[in-house]
């Protein structure tokens, strides 16, 4: 089964080459906005500035002007008025003659004039009414009188009904200063103030009102931005000023610049208009470097491809290895280093194979896992100590068996039963020693043990017993075919062994040796005459006597051994219902029970004599 790849190559890739160029693209946008903005800023405020410089004084002229005009003709008119008793046509005439010079003023009004209307401006004052001209003139002179001011101005459009100022100023000698007004109209300056595209100019008096205001539309009288810059002009002593200020239409740049009667140009210019166009251009580079993006991300995917399809055909054949496909039918895509990868992975796939071959080959001559062991270079040639458990089994009369069959018959007999013995030893993790002819020795304990001498005592104990039944099945196949039964006898003993590689350094083999061994080996050869098909000795039988049922034979007297050794008939695992008796044994294996009396011993051998 695969597992999940949390992250994939493409996957990573796509990652790393997406933040270097979102680093970088995001570095150079931020780099040239900050840059080109801080050039925007600089040139608004140097261009608020001059136009803010040049209509303050523009205004402070226009406004110097009329008021120096004026004053020239309230002072003729005033020195005439006490000389000649026909003044007031020599007025009429120098003020005919002062308003076609000075076309922007609507009227003048003073002591020695009272309210002279421009005729260019008469049907629009008419409207008005000249009396309540005079009145509001007559009402808002006295703030003048009363003060220490030269000079005042009042927005008269609510008035007038047209963009209007209205400047009271005073005139005459210091002994007797009079008070005069004058209605300019501001039409040319509004057009003046509103030239700049971005910029927006209006006037102030001290107090932030609104004199001239070329935004017809704005409804307040006042501009409160503009006064924290008017208290720094006056606390400072300064005469203009320039800040980024917050108002109700958003940030503006703002310059202020005070002329010589206490007023105050302000132009303004927003921060969203002076950074429009890098806006612009930085949505565009982003639009720009979204683009670079998505391209970048398919021709990393198609990149990605070229490492990324190799290297999952290099996964699959590593599970394939895995599972013992050593035949792999994968081929090299490139020529970099990954496909110099994927031949080696074919040349190492080729290697396993015949190596395995050699493991299944070897595995057939010895025990699997002394052929592991053997092929890693775990076995090298010696011995080691080790408790065991030893197990040896023969065919009874198998000469006389085999004298009446051909070769191939014999070979063929055999293997058929040596397959289901050697099944057997397997099962329980035991390890095929040797084969002696038709004998098979068999050791549980070494060189693995299954983690105790008891677990593999009893291990061994039900192999034996397995070996039992699969004998019994045997037999009735050749019971069918006409075959006389086979009977086996299984000794097993278990006690410490020298357990390792014996022979020469070009040929070696595994085995264990020493006295349990031979032991184990006389131990099978009672079974004839106790008609017995599994014996053990007193040394298995106190590792797991708790765990199977047995029945106690005479003791003997083995050759090389002083004292008598016990011997136990096994007759099943403890437990087990049937059989349950030595008697159920002899009847499934087909013997009957002997005059342990009558024994005739083996003279040749001398191995064992029976105790009476």
């Amino acid at each position: 089964m695969k597992e999940k790849i949390k992250f994939p190559i493409a996957l990573k890739h796509i990652l790393l080459f997406s933040f270097l160029i979102i680093l970088v693209l995001g570095l150079t946008t931020f780099l040239v906005s900050t840059l080109v903005r801080g050039d925007d800023k600089r040139k608004a405020e140097e261009n608020n500035h001059t136009i803010n410089a040049r209509t303050a004084e523009t205004v402070q002229m226009t406004f110097s002007n009329a008021q120096k005009n004026s004053y020239i003709l309230f002072d003729s008119l005033s020195k005439l008025s006490a000389a000649s008793k026909n003044s007031g046509l020599v007025r009429d005439s120098l003020t005919e003659d002062f308003f076609r010079v000075n076309g922007d003023l609507a009227f003048i009004f003073s002591p020695d004039t009272a309210l002279q209307v421009n005729p260019a401006f008469k049907d629009k004052i008419s409207s008005v009414g000249s009396k309540k001209i005079s009145d509001f003139l007559n009402a808002n002179k006295a703030a003048l009188e009363g003060g220490g001011a030269e000079v005042r101005y009042m927005n008269a459009k609510e008035i007038l009904g047209f963009s209007s100022v209205i400047s009271f100023f005073k005139y005459g000698p210091a002994s007797s200063r009079k008070t005069a007004a004058i209605g300019i109209d501001t039409k040319a300056l509004e057009t003046l103030m509103s030239e700049g595209a971005n910029n927006a100019t209006i006037l102030l008096d001290e107090s932030a009102a609104i004199l001239i205001d070329p935004d017809y539309e704005r409804q307040e009288k006042t501009y409160p931005a503009a006064l924290p810059l008017i208290d720094s002009i006056k606390a400072g002593g300064v005469d203009n000023t320039q800040s980024l200020e917050e108002t109700d239409e958003g940030r503006k740049f703002i310059s202020v610049h005070k002329t010589k009667d206490n007023l105050y140009v302000v132009t303004s210019v927003s921060e969203k208009s002076v950074f429009a166009v890098i806006n612009r251009t930085t949505y565009r580079i982003i639009l720009f470097s979204l683009a670079v993006l998505f391209i970048a991300i398919i021709a990393i995917r198609l990149f990605s491809k070229n490492i990324t399809n190799p290297i999952a055909d290099l996964v699959d054949a590593s599970a394939k290895i895995e599972r013992g496909e050593f035949e792999l039918d994968i081929k090299p895509r490139t020529h970099d280093e990954i496909g110099l990868l994927t031949s080696s992975f074919i040349q190492m796939g080729k290697g396993l194979s015949e190596r395995e071959k050699l493991m299944v080959s070897f595995s057939k001559f010895t025990n699997k896992t002394i052929a592991q062991k053997a092929a890693n270079g775990e076995l090298a040639l010696g011995g080691e100590n080790r408790n065991a458990t030893i197990f040896f089994s023969d065919i009874r009369s198998f000469t006389a068996m085999s004298e009446t069959m051909q070769p191939k018959e014999v070979v063929e007999f055999l293997n058929a039963y040596m397959t289901k013995m050697v099944e057997c030893v397997n099962k329980t993790n035991g390890v095929v020693d040797k084969y002696i002819g038709d004998a098979i020795m068999a050791v549980w304990g070494a060189p693995e043990s299954a983690g105790s001498p008891e677990q593999d005592a009893l291990n061994a104990i039900t192999a034996a017993l397995m070996m039992r039944i699969s004998l019994f099945h045997f037999n009735q196949e050749r019971k069918e075919k006409g075959l006389p039964p086979v009977k086996i006898g299984c000794g097993i003993n278990s006690g410490p062994v020298v357990a390792g590689q014996i022979g020469s350094n070009e040929r070696m083999e595994y085995t264990v040796i020493g006295d349990a061994v031979n032991l184990a080996s006389r131990t099978e050869a009672l079974n004839k005459p106790f008609a017995t098909d599994i014996l053990i000795t007193e040394n298995t039988y106190n590792l797991i006597k708790d765990k199977i049922i047995v029945e106690e034979m005479p003791g003997v007297h083995v050759k090389g051994k002083t004292d008598a050794i016990k011997m136990f008939a096994v007759i099943n695992l403890a437990g087990k219902e049937r059989p349950s008796t030595i008697e159920e044994v002899r009847k499934i294996i087909g013997t009957t029970a002997p005059d342990l009396a009558k024994v005739n011993t083996d003279d040749e051998e001398k191995k064992y004599k029976i105790e009476g």
